[in-house]
């Protein structure tokens, strides 16, 4: 009987003790979209950095912590959504719990953009006991058609 409470003791330890660490994954996206112009014919505007953080428990509850580096606030909320033109690829790409909350930004600092590029897309997850809390970033480069 003590084996058996020593050895569920141990496997108990040993599963505790695996479930803490910390990784990173970087991942830059190129969407299969043929569009036919030269950098020539576009402007740069400018990048922009955004990110999200959530903390996510037993696997299947999440909660935004911060957007952009602010406090999450629900109810305050303006998100980019899926509809015509190139800012559907910008959306696509930044898929995931909280990146359509932090891709306004983008549109706010370069309202007159026509072409947003994914260029750097990093997910840092740290591994707590029974959750973990993510933090993604993305880098987004803005363009508009020169006239």
């Amino acid at each position: 009987m003590k084996k058996i409470l020593s050895l569920i003791l141990l496997v108990a330890a040993m599963l505790s003790l695996a479930s803490c660490g910390s990784s990173i994954h970087k991942s830059t996206t190129n969407l299969p979209t043929r569009l036919e112009m030269r950098m020539s014919d576009l402007q740069f505007l400018g990048e922009s950095e955004i990110s999200c953080e959530y903390t996510t428990y037993l696997g299947i509850f999440k909660r935004i912590n911060k957007v952009n580096g602010q406090n999450y606030v629900p109810g305050n909320d303006v998100t980019v959504s899926k509809g015509s033109g190139l800012l559907n690829s910008l959306v696509a790409t930044l898929k995931g719990k909280g990146m359509d909350l932090a891709a306004a930004k983008v549109l706010r600092d370069y309202p007159d953009a026509t072409y947003l590029q994914v260029v750097l897309d990093t997910k840092q997850v740290d591994r707590l006991f029974l959750g973990s809390v993510t933090t993604r970033t993305a880098r987004v480069r803005a363009y508009k058609f020169k006239n």
